[in-house]
């Protein structure tokens, strides 16, 4: 099976290393930033400068921005399976230095098994299709929808800044990533 999957708060945890970056730089109280759980859209249109900011900080916190809990043994159990893994972001060179080296160097630094990386996918749906996804795993609920669209079954993966939408199958943690796999094709 073809796996797709995003990167940024699917297999990492960017937002929980981004807010207090955000806070610290615009002077802002990180408690109540964070009981605010601003979307990124959010957080586009009411920082002052804050695609400079996305300019100036994003290439050095994708360096050290922390894998969520379980990731890489399950993405090793599944390419030990035989599942193909095929990282599919929208990392794009208006935010990153060279998105595509940024992330190929994370994920061999962290020992991601993976074997290809699709970068500056501004529709992800049309890259499943191309690559012949079997299942998408991605925290954006929009990307999941359009991918759904196209007859390609997706997981959500879970965050607090996400709101739930129904039509979409949510998982919590990478361990239940694993199950619904092997629910779906045993």
């Amino acid at each position: 099976m073809n796996i797709g999957i995003d990167i940024d708060d699917t297999i990492t945890c960017t937002y929980e290393t981004l807010l207090p970056m955000i806070a610290f730089t615009y002077g802002m109280n990180l408690n109540k930033l964070l009981e605010q759980k601003p979307t990124y859209r959010m957080l586009r249109s009411t920082l002052p400068n804050y695609d400079n900011f996305v300019v100036n900080h994003f290439s050095s916190m994708a360096k050290i921005v922390p894998l969520k809990s379980g990731v890489r043994e399950v993405l090793k159990r599944l390419k030990d399976e035989g599942h193909k893994i095929i990282f599919i972001t929208s990392r794009n060179s208006l935010e990153y230095n060279d998105p595509y080296k940024l992330s190929y160097n994370y994920l061999k630094l962290n020992n991601i098994p993976f074997d290809k990386l699709i970068v500056n996918a501004k529709d992800k749906a049309k890259e499943c299709v191309l690559e012949g996804i079997d299942l998408f795993i991605d925290d954006n609920t929009k990307h999941c929808i359009a991918v759904q669209k196209n007859g390609i079954p997706t997981l959500q993966f879970s965050n607090s800044f996400v709101r739930e939408n129904s039509k979409l199958n949510r998982v919590n943690s990478w361990d239940e990533v694993y199950q619904k796999v092997q629910e779906m094709y045993i």
